[in-house]
């Protein structure tokens, strides 16, 4: 029931009105007030409706079994400051994301790069695309990579400081950073989801290559996403998991335009866009972990804190995700049901730390087109 105290202390902030007032109104001392909302005591049954009616919400929202009605919660993954503290996250996750004979394959029977090219990496990190392609492309290519954030480009820099290959790194928000040349090759991988605009930054990187020129897109489609992943051995419903996760994309759509669904929705784009030869591959990467394997512990690792799984979740990080939950319209029940299922894969994982089996296909979509004007 500590939920109620939450909400009776939320709902009279977001009022402007203080214990007394309240008190006032239920006919009863500010002191009850108080002690409700310190969680020493709580509400008698009977004051629940008038309480109700007070914040115009159900009796539902005040036990929270239905999300309050809120300000939205944006997530910090829209800022700056937090991909300058997520360096070894990406590095956890993009070194596991290609096999790299797939990379040739695409390079010289897809897209068939047989000449030099420039390519310009919209949201290139510490340059993880740049140290995966550019051996694999015809001598003399080039590899320019733009970043809003500060220390991944330090990193990028830094990491091809000896370099044999002509690189650059810009700094800034490709929203609004202005290149002085057209490239042969316009790219981003794991960036469009993660931002309001996708459909704008594909017309910026469509206008960014020469005529004839490549734009090529790697993400994913988080349904798929999901769906992906089995350890061998445990057994859960995840109707539930994917009920939560549903809403709250569905939300995050509607309220700030992150689509957790562009991968599928590319190819269309860039039709619309007028691209012209657009086909779409997927990547053949699976991670498959078995305590057969040489490397299994280091895989193993990388693989438990690239999905957090790697501590059980405290009270307060559990209600922090409750509520983010709630706040993108999910019910108190769907959110506690996402965290039991997370719960238990953390669980299976750590009573299993030395027979661990597990397979995830990581369903990159590799969307591009050529421009034709």
């Amino acid at each position: 029931m500590k939920q109620i105290t939450l909400a009776i202390t939320q709902l009279r902030k977001e009022k402007g009105i203080t214990q007394g007032e309240l008190a006032d109104y239920l006919g009863i001392t500010y002191q009850a007030v108080s002690k409700w909302e310190n969680g020493t005591t709580l509400p008698d049954i009977s004051l629940l409706p008038a309480l109700a009616s007070y914040f115009q919400v159900s009796v539902d929202q005040l036990l929270g079994l239905e999300p309050l009605k809120s300000d939205y919660i944006y997530r910090t993954t829209k800022t700056v400051a937090h991909w300058d503290n997520q360096l070894s996250y990406l590095q956890q996750t993009r070194d596991e994301l290609w096999n790299e004979d797939y990379m040739a394959f695409l390079i010289q029977q897809v897209w068939r790069l047989h000449q030099p090219v420039s390519i310009l990496d919209f949201g290139c990190g510490y340059g993880y695309l740049g140290k995966l392609m550019l051996p694999l492309l015809p001598k003399g290519s080039s590899y320019t990579g733009i970043d809003a954030s500060e220390t991944l480009i330090t990193k990028a820099r830094h990491n091809f400081k000896d370099s044999p290959y002509k690189t650059h790194f810009i700094q800034g928000d490709f929203n609004q950073v202005t290149t002085n040349q057209n490239y042969d090759i316009a790219i981003c991988q794991a960036v469009l989801r993660h931002i309001n605009n996708p459909y704008e930054i594909l017309k910026k990187m469509i206008s960014s290559v020469t005529i004839g020129g490549k734009v090529i897109c790697i993400e994913i489609n988080r349904a798929l996403e999901n769906a992906s992943m089995y350890l061998d051995g445990l057994h859960f419903n995840s109707l539930s998991k994917n009920n939560a996760l549903h809403k709250l994309w569905h939300c995050e759509m509607a309220s700030e335009g992150r689509d957790h669904a562009i991968g599928m929705k590319l190819p269309f784009y860039m039709q619309d866009l007028g691209l012209t030869d657009i086909d779409v591959r997927m990547n053949d990467k699976v991670k498959f972990i078995t305590p057969k394997q040489a490397s299994y512990h280091t895989t193993k690792e990388k693989f438990i804190q690239a999905n957090h799984h790697g501590h059980t979740l405290s009270p307060q990080e559990k209600e922090k995700i409750i509520t983010l939950f709630m706040n993108r319209g999910t019910s108190r029940e769907e959110a506690e049901s996402y965290i039991l299922d997370e719960e238990k894969i953390t669980q299976y994982i750590k009573e299993h730390q030395h027979n661990l089996s597990i397979l995830k296909a990581l369903c990159l979509i590799i969307s591009f087109g050529t421009k034709v004007k």
